[in-house]
This record gives structure tokens, sequence and C-alpha cells, in this order.
């Protein structure tokens, strides 16, 4: 069985969280988002590893030097919107133009052709689907379904082609859905940011491991806030819960990652970005 990982950031800043843009909260240069990034690039350069980075537009000016450093390493480029709105919540419209706009301003600073998508808080359908194949997007990576993630969607992959497990493919678009196992009495999402850095670590890693035992693909991701090593600014407006999930790990996230690579490395993944697999499977057919 050839296994396949892939290793993605989502290129946001602390304040495009849910809990602080809802509430005002303004951004502050101490807190770097590019410092924050380069931490993460520079984990995958020992490794080899080339990433996916999915840029959310409002946050570019903030890191838009080292994304076209990491583009000139074989990173990949993808966008994850104008801003950090689920796409649940908006109308056909605004979702049109933020893509359109998003996909326009990234080819323009970077160029290059972008191809892929993943939405802000996984807020994706099939209608969502067909307005990115429209649009011109070869790929998403939005497909979690995760009961506690309040503004996702979901999609039916029953008439999509099979890949790998985590890999689909329909009339030469391919949607990497994010992986869960059955934990307690649900699912439990296993491929990064939050669910990761708030789980236990022995826990997290039991499932992570049983996960890989069975699969032939996994996908990993993070946001910058989660691998800084600075204190939390003052934030304005915002419960103990929602402090304690922007707090919570982020001095160990790093240290997890690598472990995960490890595993992986261990387990004999192949480790690539999405634009590589697509590129290798168009190759072969």
């Amino acid at each position: 069985m050839h296994k396949t990982a892939f290793f993605t950031m989502d290129v946001e800043s602390l304040y495009d969280s849910l809990a602080l843009y809802q509430k005002g909260n303004q951004y502050n240069q101490k807190y770097s988002l590019e410092e924050n990034l380069r931490y993460y690039l520079d984990l995958l350069e020992k490794y080899n590893i080339k990433a996916t980075l999915f840029v959310v537009i409002s946050s570019l000016n903030k890191c838009e030097g080292i994304l076209k450093e990491a583009l000139k390493r074989g990173h990949e480029i993808a966008l994850h919107g104008l801003n950090h709105k689920s796409p649940m919540d908006m109308t056909d419209e605004e979702f049109i133009l933020s893509i359109r706009e998003g996909k326009k301003i990234l080819e323009e600073k970077f160029n290059t052709k972008i191809i892929g998508y993943r939405a802000p808080m996984f807020g994706i359908n099939e209608k969502r689907i067909e307005m990115l194949k429209k649009e011109g997007f070869i790929y998403d990576s939005s497909n979690l379904s995760f009961h506690l993630a309040l503004k996702s969607g979901g999609i039916d992959l029953s008439n999509y082609n099979k890949c790998l497990n985590l890999v689909h493919e329909k009339d030469n678009f391919y949607e990497f859905s994010l992986a869960k196992v059955k934990a307690y009495s649900g699912h439990m999402p296993i491929s990064g940011g939050g669910y990761i850095r708030l789980v236990p670590w022995f826990v997290m890693k039991y499932y992570i491991l049983k996960f890989l035992r069975k699969t032939d693909s996994y996908i990993y991701y993070c946001h910058p806030f989660e691998i800084c090593y600075s204190k939390l600014p003052k934030l304005s407006n915002i419960n103990r819960r929602e402090w304690m999930y922007m707090h919570q790990g982020r001095f160990n996230l790093l240290r997890k990652t690598k472990n995960i690579i490890k595993m992986l490395k261990r387990k004999k993944f192949d480790i690539m970005n999405f634009k590589e697999y697509i590129e290798k499977r168009q190759e072969n057919c």
C-alpha cells in the first residue's frame, strides 16, 4: 500500500480567530505572524517537507515576504479566503467575490497559479464546491464534518472516485478531507489545529498511531498563532473558555508536529503538498 501524507498551514493571524475578530480586537505587530510561520517552515525544511500554505488575504501584508521565500523553496500557496468568515455565513455572491478576488490577489502577488482552497472554519458544501470549480480551482481541503465545528459544512463523497482514504476525485476536481477517528462516544479530529493542541498528547498519539496503521493517507494542519512562544497579548471581551482555547498548548505544538513527522516517516509515508500529488497523478494517467 502506497502511503501519502500532506502538511499544510492556515496562514492567518491570531486576530483572524472567531473569538477575536467578532469582538473588535486589533492586530498587534508584537505578536508576529511571520515569525511563527518561520518556525513551522524551518521544521519542515529539516525533514525536506514541502507544504501547502492556505493564505487569508486580510493577513497577507503581515507575511508576504516569507511566503515569497516559501514559494521559492517549493512550498505551495493556496487560498483561505479574503477574510476568515465562514462561507456558511456568506451569500452566494459574497462567496464568489471572496474566492475570485482572493485568487486574483495571490496570483498577482506571487506570480503563480492558485489551484487550491480551504474554507475558513471548514465551511464548505457541495454548492460551494461547484462555485470553486467555475472559478478555476482544482481542489479543496475543507471537508471535516465535525459536530463541534459549528461553522463547518460537509460534502457527500459517495459519487467521487476514491484515490486514497482521505483523497477523492470527481471530474478532475479533488477533495482532501481531514481525518476523524471514533473516540469515546463520538468522533475526534486528529489532523491538527486546536484538536492536537488541546487534547493530551498521550491520547492524541494513541489515536493517530491507531489511524496510521490502517490508512494510506494523513493530512496535518496548524495555524501560526498556535506555535508562538510568546505570551498572548491583552485581549478584550473574551471569556475564560475562549482564552483557554487561544492559549492552551501553544508552547508544545511544534514538538508535537515533529513527533507526528517522525511517526509518518517510521510508517513509510511519502510527504508532499497537494499540488505535487495532483501533478504526479496527472503524469501517471
